[in-house]
């Protein structure tokens, strides 16, 4: 009985200096997507459109980038890591 109140007694003071105290995690404010302006790619001699899908089942259209010639690619909604580029081709 002496050893189970003990053990008792162990178990809850290590509790109590593992749970409690400890640095207080700070988290730092994330970026605000909405203002945050990246540089666009430059197209290059590439020619190019490739569709973001939301998922492996590549049926919820997300997001697109087009490239043309010498040009700024557009990128509207946003990237993912399921893509499928439709058309591309070097520009002369």
């Amino acid at each position: 009985m002496q050893a189970k109140s003990i053990t008792g007694g162990l178990l809850l003071a290590g509790l109590l200096l593992v749970g409690c105290g400890g640095p207080e995690m700070v988290e730092e404010p994330q970026a605000q997507l909405d203002s945050r302006e990246d540089a666009l790619p430059y197209c290059g001699n590439q020619s190019y459109l490739i569709d973001y899908y939301s998922d492996a089942t590549y049926t919820k259209l997300v997001g697109s980038m087009a490239c043309a010639c010498y040009e700024t690619a557009y990128i509207s909604g946003r990237r993912t890591s399921f893509a499928v580029t439709d058309f591309i081709f070097t520009c002369e």
